[in-house]
């Protein structure tokens, strides 16, 4: 009798302990989420300083450090569209001190165009919230004879296939795709590397059409070597410089910007990703932050986590619809 007393009061010590120990665990974890961030926070790019992700970046990140008390460090991992980055953000540890700002590549395009990626967008990330966007810009050369959106369609419907439209990565090849199917013409895509031999061979004639970057765009028309015809998206910033949408300019189904949005790998505690989504939406509300990203030709773009994961699911499977209709190979 004696030993199943000992016994008896054993087990009590022990599921007590047990349940002492859980106290402190989930104690020292709202503790540590209450508290969170204690030390300086890493946002991983996963494209080369100056480029339009990048400014974004380096922009909210220094609002942000000052509405979370503790350094946000930009951190510059360039590659494959951003899929690099993506990737050392997934074997990172979900505690909050390394994030990235992403944008439509790794997240909607990249799964549109690949054969198989061992990440999955919708359920690998945690999201944090919308950041900022831009519409690329339609442009032709100077001395162009296409005077408008609706004259570059015409065109194109009476020379199938005689026009050259410039192609830097996937997101082009699909916009472009895209127009081709909803405006019923033929056009030749030229593939380019980079947006430098697209500005050389506008000017010189060899493209008839580029759809690029504002921050490469502007300076371009400004200095009157190109001259835009068409937005991919209205903003106030191709608004003020009077650059009609393609929606405006006879295909209405047509609207979309290049994004970039806040990310946290799985298994980041939900009340830290509040923290920051909440800190984000607050440094959104900021003027100092929408004068700082339209220096760089970006606007704001609202929202929380919801609105960016139903962005990254619609917009996903449009680009995917895209690629297939257009019997795109995979790459």
């Amino acid at each position: 009798m004696k030993v199943l007393f000992i016994f008896s009061k054993l087990k009590v010590f022990c599921a007590s302990a047990i349940m002492l120990v859980s106290m402190l665990v989930v104690s020292s974890s709202a503790f540590a989420d209450a508290n969170f961030p204690t030390r300086p926070i890493t946002m991983t790019v996963g494209f080369s300083a100056g480029g339009p992700t990048d400014n974004a970046a380096r922009v909210v990140a220094e609002e942000l450090s000052k509405e979370l008390g503790q350094p946000v460090v930009v951190s510059n991992k360039p590659g494959a569209g951003g899929v690099i980055a993506a990737r050392d953000l997934l074997n990172s540890s979900p505690d909050g001190y390394t994030i990235m700002l992403v944008s439509n590549g790794p997240m909607t395009v990249v799964p549109a165009r690949y054969a198989s990626l061992d990440f999955d967008p919708l359920t690998d990330f945690v999201p944090i919230g919308m950041v900022a966007g831009y519409p690329h810009i339609l442009v032709v050369g100077p001395e162009s004879d296409i005077s408008s959106f609706q004259d570059f369609i015409e065109k194109a419907k009476a020379s199938p296939g005689t026009l050259n439209v410039a192609q830097v990565g996937s997101v082009n090849e699909l916009a472009t795709e895209w127009i081709k199917a909803l405006a019923d013409i033929e056009v030749t895509q030229v593939p380019y590397k980079g947006a430098a031999a697209v500005v050389s061979d506008l000017s010189t004639g060899r493209i008839d059409l580029a759809m690029i970057a504002p921050n490469v765009a502007y300076p371009l028309i400004e200095g009157n070597k190109a001259r835009a015809i068409a937005a991919t998206s209205s903003t106030e910033i191709t608004k003020a410089r009077n650059i009609p949408s393609i929606a405006q300019s006879g295909i209405p189904d047509i609207d979309f910007y290049i994004w970039n949005g806040l990310v946290a790998p799985k298994g980041t505690d939900p009340a830290v990703v509040k923290k920051m989504s909440d800190a984000l939406a607050k440094v959104q509300q900021n003027p100092a932050l929408k004068e700082k990203l339209a220096v760089t030709y970006l606007d704001i773009v609202p929202g929380g986590p919801d609105r960016m994961m139903e962005t990254v699911k619609k917009e996903g499977e449009n680009w995917k619809r895209i690629a297939t209709d257009a019997n795109l190979p995979p790459l």
